[in-house]
């Protein structure tokens, strides 16, 4: 393989919640996401979509999940023959038991009940797991 062919581009950033500003944790969390997608991976299309949903998920992880403990972002290049190019957002929080779930309705006045709706307009798939260690991450993923 030619060396100068070789694309150095990490394809997997991640900050531990402790990290972040913890006045404003889900301000920055999606900041820096934006600045990541934007920026290093430069995919523009993504970037409103991406900070969308980590607001989300990183909010709901400090009102809901015992506090943010961290967030990822992995950009699948596609590379296999049947794995298209993706993004994913990964948010772990520090409340296992509790199991995210879409609300049946929600009050279109209300000030919450809609973020998870918001994450599955605006990504492709959603989903959650234990993480093991009293954490659970709940994730999207993003077509590229």
């Amino acid at each position: 393989m030619d060396p100068c062919c070789f694309d150095t581009t990490p394809t997997r950033v991640g900050w531990d919640g402790s990290a972040l500003d913890p006045l404003r944790p889900v301000a920055e969390a999606r900041c820096r996401a934006r600045v990541w997608v934007r920026e290093r991976w430069q995919l523009p299309e993504l970037v409103d979509s991406v900070e969308l949903a980590v607001g989300e998920l990183c909010a709901n992880a400090v009102r809901h999940g015992g506090g943010l403990a961290g967030l990822e972002l992995v950009l699948g290049r596609g590379g296999r023959r049947f794995a298209p190019p993706s993004l994913r957002v990964v948010v772990v929080d520090r409340e296992p038991g509790r199991v995210p779930r879409l609300p049946l309705s929600s009050d279109p006045l209300g000030e919450s009940g809609r973020g998870l709706w918001l994450v599955e307009a605006v990504s492709r798939r959603w989903g959650w797991h234990r993480a093991g260690c009293g954490e659970k991450s709940v994730w999207c993923t993003f077509a590229v």
